[in-house]
């Protein structure tokens, strides 16, 4: 069956070694570069998340995983291509792949029990500098290299149900999880020193809080859906491991806003359009080197042309454009994200409406900026989704 056969190519995913990392100067600010745990339609219409017509497994909607009715799954891969430039020059190019949604879905007392694990904040980051040292009036080349590989990730567990025949509700209580890493190595590029030998240091941290994500949304006149959303959290903790040279730390992070709908302007044609707020302001006293910290809100807007068809299945078309401030940004400057998206859905194998097996794609071209720092950036998505297993 080809949904048997998804599901496989979905555990395989998951298995795979997530040793690919792309690279951003956002990720090494702060507490890293905030990401959405989104699925591929989502990226492709510029949505945060939330309002979309249908049922879906999504961590900032709830609710949502109520209008499912059968057990599903999801996966989403995300390969992106950036580039950096600083005051005009060029600064660097990074590429790699992340996995920043995987979810089930299995009703249970007559509503859907969901099981998460999505992306919250990316820490990957790594740069060289070639410096000069005077050591016996001599000047010898060295390498300082600083790595920092890890990240924030929330695991969480959710129930959402009908209330009558147009209203949903939806509760997720979840728990932060992931650690970083930070590595600095001095190379001396083969010479020997004298009286400073190579050396290396090293310090990992690892992550813990608590989130309740609670979320509600409403049918209208079966041409519109609605939907909102707020998310609680607890400090973030990070503590730091035995031989680790730095403290442990907690951080205040914010609460969580959404809001989102969705329309069908034809039978043909949907508008969508979404919103966050995030104020991580509150952050700034907790970091222990300051950081320009902003306000991580934004929106987006989008179409969908539902009712397309590629090789005789169905395909909708998505187009949309998104914007959203990044918590933190470089040095004194505050950094925000635009992108415009594009994509499209497939659907593998689908009975009586219903989708059985299928892949929403994604591909969207945008920027990231924070003063003279620009990135220039491809990002795809691709989720593939199975039902009725």
């Amino acid at each position: 069956m080809i949904q048997l056969r998804c599901l496989l190519v979905l555990v395989t995913l998951v298995a795979a070694p997530l040793h690919a990392h792309a690279q951003s100067v956002f990720n090494s600010s702060g507490l890293g570069r905030a990401m959405d745990a989104a699925d591929g339609r989502a990226r492709a219409m510029g949505s945060v998340g939330i309002g979309l017509f249908g049922g879906s497994i999504s961590p900032a909607d709830p609710a949502a995983a109520a209008g499912i009715g059968f057990a599903s799954a999801v996966m989403v891969a995300q390969p992106a291509w950036v580039e950096a430039e600083r005051d005009g020059a060029a600064a660097g190019t990074f590429r790699g792949t992340r996995f920043p949604l995987v979810g089930m879905a299995y009703p249970v007392l007559g509503g859907m029990s969901t099981v998460q694990f999505g992306s919250v904040l990316d820490q990957r980051f790594e740069s060289s500098r070639a410096v000069d040292v005077l050591l016996g009036g001599e000047s010898y080349s060295v390498v300082d290299q600083f790595v920092q590989d890890g990240g924030v990730a929330l695991a969480s567990l959710g129930y959402a149900r009908n209330v009558g025949s147009n209203l949903a509700v939806g509760l997720a209580v979840g728990r932060y999880t992931g650690s970083v890493t930070r590595t600095i190595t001095r190379d001396s590029l083969g010479v020997d020193l004298p009286g400073a030998a190579p050396f290396t240091t090293r310090g990992r941290w690892g992550y813990g809080g608590t989130s309740v994500t609670a979320g509600i949304s409403a049918q209208l006149a079966g041409v519109a859906r609605v939907a909102g959303s707020v998310r609680w959290s607890s400090g973030l903790e990070a503590n730091a491991s035995s031989g680790t040279l730095g403290e442990d730390r907690s951080y205040d992070l914010p609460l969580e806003l959404r809001v989102g709908g969705s329309a069908l302007l034809a039978p043909g044609l949907m508008l969508v359009a979404s919103a966050v707020h995030s104020d991580w302001s509150d952050v700034a006293d907790d970091l222990a080197t300051p950081v320009a910290v902003g306000d991580a809100s934004g929106f987006g807007v989008g179409l969908e042309l539902p009712q397309f068809r590629l090789l005789g299945r169905r395909a909708p078309l998505r187009v949309g454009y998104r914007y959203s401030g990044l918590p933190f940004g470089v040095g004194t400057e505050t950094a925000s994200e635009s992108a415009f998206t594009g994509g499209l859905g497939f659907a593998f194998n689908e009975t009586n409406g219903i989708l059985l097996a299928g892949v929403d794609l994604a591909i969207e071209r945008g920027e990231r900026s924070a003063g003279s720092i620009i990135e220039r950036f491809w990002r795809a998505t691709a989720a593939v989704r199975v039902s009725g297993f």
